[in-house]
Parts: structure tokens; sequence; C-alpha cells
């Protein structure tokens, strides 16, 4: 009797053991991403002027100051997502350059901004380039609509009245306007700038036209933008519904986006509509969404929007994309990539995806999540063969970040335990890491910085930090001896994305 009591024991515990090790409270997700755009960004002057032959300003009726962008950038920091801003600059111009292009404004060749031009412009747009980690600086215009010898014609780069593109020079003047703007404030190559990589068409007005010699999708694609999104389903006469709710236009992957309850024009205002309702990945917001009537109201509205954000974060379908190139590298997967789930094995098969994302260096991470018991982590996780090295726990969730795969079929193995693996990147910041290197003397890593961040990893001590790329500076480094964690502050001078590799030695 004793030994069978004793036999029963062992058995016992060896279960336990093995299903602390082994077992997942759930099987690993496949999610879909979840962004949001900011349009009209860079106004100065915030009442809109629609109703008098005017552009269509932010709706708030006052100067647009430096606080106002403040709050993006606060709830970024609390939810750890770099959001997609687009810009509007004509009321940045300092020189008067938009005068040279009279399509731009209604004043048009009279065009005067001396009552803009002060120094809280420089402090702006020095606060965009110092929270380059939190703010996507993007595209939506210059001056918003198009105007003929001051009439207004909706809207900039598209003529939704008439329903036909604007000349090719119109469209391209503007798009050199904008480039003469940012000048103005640095954001040149020769200062290690890059052209904006995400636009917003205003009033939605794209001309899509993939298969013809002009489009607007051509135009940004020549200037350097990759992404873009707009609602298409507004306009159908002359923007058709994208199947499936994106496609390439000349080497730009637009996608569909909606408005769910947060008007244009209204203050506080978040999207009303749950989250099991949403058409679309990318949900469209406007500036004064992001903005309380009254200063002291701020701080209450801004946590409502980092609850919003927690919210999408704990969903079982969705989870929030760090960045835009990230949003829309899994939105790719999701729609090219065949992907097969079974126990703790995923088959991936990405041979179908576009070659265009290749030639234009669009794609990103793959990104799965799954919900572990409590004190468990990925003990063991192999991408054919090879560690897979950067994980995120939040919400409830272990997030596996993948790197960039190729047009190949790969094997993701993986399990749980009460220990993690022994180097890998804790991805906490908006960055994004394309592949990852772990050899026994060496952890390498190809990195995309936005600004300044700290990038944590979970190593032994190191002997060497460095970067290839001098535009990609290690700041500094600390190591932690009690948890194994080494802080490296590292920045990047292109505020869309600075790229290099850091090698760390052992």
């Amino acid at each position: 009797m004793e030994i069978n009591k004793s036999l029963f024991r062992l058995v016992f515990f060896l279960v336990v053991v093995a299903f602390s090790y082994n077992t997942f409270s759930q099987e690993i997700i496949f999610p879909r991403p979840f962004a949001i755009a900011i349009d009209d960004l860079g106004w100065n002057e915030g009442g809109s002027q629609g109703d008098e032959g005017g552009p269509w300003r932010d709706g708030v009726r006052r100067e647009m100051i430096l606080k106002d962008y403040m709050p993006i950038v606060e709830v970024s920091k609390a939810v750890g997502v770099r959001f997609m801003g687009v810009f509007v600059l004509s009321e940045m111009d300092r020189k008067n350059v938009c005068a040279k292009y009279p399509t731009i404004t209604k004043q048009g060749s009279n065009f005067d901004n001396s009552k803009n031009v002060d120094s809280e412009q420089i402090r702006i747009m020095n606060y965009v380039k110092d929270n380059a980690a939190h703010l996507e600086f993007g595209i939506h215009g210059v001056g918003h609509e198009h105007f003929d010898n001051g009439v207004r014609t909706r809207a900039e780069w598209y003529d939704l009245e008439n329903n036909k593109p604007w000349p090719e020079q119109d469209s391209r003047d503007h798009l050199k306007c904008f480039k003469e703007i940012m000048a103005q404030y640095g954001f040149t190559k020769e200062n290690g700038q890059s052209f904006p990589e995400s636009f917003v068409p205003c009033a939605y007005g794209y001309y899509w036209n993939p298969d013809g010699n002009l489009s607007t999708g051509k135009l940004m694609a020549e200037a350097g933008v990759k992404y873009a999104n707009t609602l298409f389903e507004e306009i159908p006469e002359c923007n058709p519904p994208i199947r499936e709710g994106g496609g390439f236009d000349h080497g730009v992957l637009v996608i569909s986006r909606y408005n769910y309850g947060n008007e244009w024009y209204k203050l506080s205002a978040l999207p009303t509509r749950p989250l099991e309702e949403y058409k679309s990945d990318i949900i469209e917001t406007h500036w004064p969404n992001w903005l309380a009537q009254d200063d002291f109201l701020q701080n209450d509205l801004n946590e409502k929007w980092v609850n919003f954000f927690k919210e999408i974060q704990k969903s079982e379908t969705h989870y929030l994309a760090k960045n835009t190139e990230q949003f829309y590298s899994q939105w790719l997967y999701k729609k090219y990539a065949k992907v097969k789930i079974d126990n703790n094995k995923v088959e991936i098969d990405n041979t179908d995806m576009p070659q265009v994302v290749y030639d234009r260096n669009m794609l990103g991470n793959l990104v799965f999540k799954i919900k572990l018991d409590d004190e468990k982590y990925i003990s063991k996780g192999e991408l054919n063969g090879k560690q897979v090295s950067e994980f995120f726990n939040e919400a409830g969730y272990t997030f596996i970040y993948l790197p960039t795969l190729k047009k190949e079929k790969y094997i993701l193995t993986y399990e749980a335990g009460n220990h993690p693996v022994k180097r890998y990147i804790n991805n906490t910041g908006t960055y994004n890491v394309h592949k990852v290197s772990n050899e026994k003397d060496k952890f390498s890593f190809d990195i995309e910085m936005y600004g300044k961040q700290v990038v944590i990893i979970k190593c032994e001590r190191p002997s060497k930090i460095e970067s290839d790329n001098p535009n990609l500076k290690v700041v500094s480094n600390t190591y932690d001896e009690n948890s194994g964690t080494l802080s490296i502050e590292v920045y990047g001078r292109d505020i869309q994305g600075e790229n290099g590799t850091i090698n760390i030695l052992f």
C-alpha cells in the first residue's frame, strides 16, 4: 500500500512539472494589427474656413500651439505606440514659398504667412523631431485644398467636384512645396532626414490608378511614401473600393480606413463603436479628437485614450502595432501568408508575399501573441531551427516578434517554462528589430530606430557594444547584475527611421 502511495505521489509530481513547463492556457494567436492615423497636424490657425471658400482646418477656434501636440506624445509613452501623424504645412511656411505655387492657397501668388511666423513654429517642429519615437511626421498636404485664382475646389490631391485628377504638374508642385517647407526646419537629405513614408489624402481625395501612367500613388512613391490610408467608400465613383481592404498603387500600399463616431471637428472624441464592429484595422482620427475643451480636462482625456488602447491590447483578436511599418507588415502577413497552427507548432507559408514589398523595403516583423499562465515564459522558441530572440509581455500576453520573413516556408516551434530563453530583446519600445543573430560570443540585431530609445536585452554582461552606422549611435548603456538586463540607449538620426546593426560582444 505504501509503495502505491509513493508511486502515486511520484507520478503526480511529474505530471505537475510537465504541466508547468509545457502547457499553455490557450493556443497561439495570429492577431490582426491595430493602428490610428491623426489628420490635420501642422495648422497654426485652428478655425476652419470651409464655409468661406478657404481650407478646412481643425475646427478649433484658436491658435494651435506646442501644448496641443503634447497629449499625443504623452499617450504614446503610456501605451508604447508611435502614432501616425500627418501634417499640413502651409502655415508652417516661414519664407512664403507657397506663393510660388498659386494652386496651394486661397491667396495664390499673394500668399503671406507673416502673421504665423514666430518662434513657436520652431519649438513645435523641434518637438516633433525630438519625439520621433512617439509621433510620426507624415504627409497630409500643403494647403489641404486646390485653388484656381482664389477659388477653392476640393481637394488637394484629386478634383472631387469634377471627378478627375489634377494636372500632374500641380501635384508635383505641391509635393515640391512640401519639401521646401520641410527644409526650413532642417528636414533635408543633407541633414540625414528622409521624406515621410506615410500619407493620408486630404478629404479622401485620391486618384487610384495602379495600372495607369498617372496616379496619386505614383507621385507619392517617387517622393518616398510607402504607406497610405483613406476612406475609399466615401467616393466610389472616383475611387472604387479596393478589394479586401487594400492594395498597391505603383508601390504604395493603400488601405481603407473608417471613422467610428469620432467626427473630425469634435473635441475629446474617441471611437464609440466596439472593436468587433470595425471593418478596418486602421481607424481615422483628427487632431481635435485628442484635445480637451479646457486645459484642466486634458489629463482625463489622455487617460481615456490610454484606456482605449489598453483594451485593444487585451483583446484576443487584435494587438497594438508599435509603429506604421509594423502595422502594415502585419496587415500584409495576414493577407498573404498562410498560417497553420497545430499545438505548439506553427507552419508559415510566405511564398505568396508580393515582390514589391521587398523591392520597396516595406516588410518587417510578423507578430504572434499567446496568453500564458502566471509566472510562465516562452522558454524555447525556434524559427526553422534558429532561436527566436524578441519578445514583449503586456496585458496578460506574451508577444512573439519574428524577424522579417523572406518568400519562403517556415516552422515556428515554442515551449513554455518557468524561465525565459537565455538571450532576447525585451521590445518595450516603438522601434523595429528586423533580424537577430545569437552566437556564442556575440549577440547582434538589425534595428530601425525612431528618435532616442532604450533597448532592453536579457543577456550576460557584455565586453563591448558597437554600431555599424555612425548615424545610429549607442549613447549609453547600463547593466543590472541582479536581473541580468542590459539597457542600451540608442539614437537614430533620421526621424523616419535610422537603420543599422548593433553588435554586443561577450
